[in-house]
């Protein structure tokens, strides 16, 4: 059949591209080490979630008062800008994971994650506050910086 080729070899390009689509994107270099210097940002509060458990591969998806932010991934973080005041960080799915935090204008959080449970079939992330010096540390040690999603982005569902 003529066309086979370019049909298959087309639709290995799709299922690339579509797998692509399913995690969140790493940052670059530059946000990467942009994000290290742990500024913090005018009217609003930053907040570092971040992943050191790196044997595990199990995944969250992740939400800040209701606003997506992205699937975390093993050795990860994402730096989110907030609204100051009572904030909210939820895992979606089976998982029940939740925390609440009390953010200032100008003020820079850490919080760990850790994924418990039984494997991947029904992960449990444990959340908690991390004091500065213990966050930076350990994002400086272990962590590449993940993208967080935006309104509009395309995304596969989980």
């Amino acid at each position: 059949m003529p066309g086979t080729p370019r049909i298959a070899l087309a639709l290995v390009a799709l299922l690339a591209l579509l797998g692509g689509c399913a995690a969140t994107p790493e940052a670059s270099l530059r946000d990467d080490a942009d994000a290290k210097r742990f500024e913090s940002a005018p009217r609003a509060a930053i907040v570092y979630l971040y992943r050191v458990d790196s044997p595990s591969s199990a995944t969250s998806t992740l939400w800040v008062d209701d606003r997506i932010v992205g699937q975390s991934l093993p050795a990860t973080y994402f730096r989110v800008a907030v609204r100051p005041g009572r904030n909210r960080i939820t895992a979606f799915g089976p998982d029940q994971g939740r925390l609440e935090i009390e953010t200032r204008e100008g003020g820079v959080y850490f919080v760990a994650m850790q994924m418990a449970g039984d494997g991947e079939s029904s992960p449990n992330t444990i959340f908690r506050s991390v004091p500065p010096k213990a966050g930076k540390a350990e994002i400086l040690r272990c962590c590449t910086m993940l993208e967080t999603w935006r309104p509009g982005q395309w995304r596969l569902p989980f």
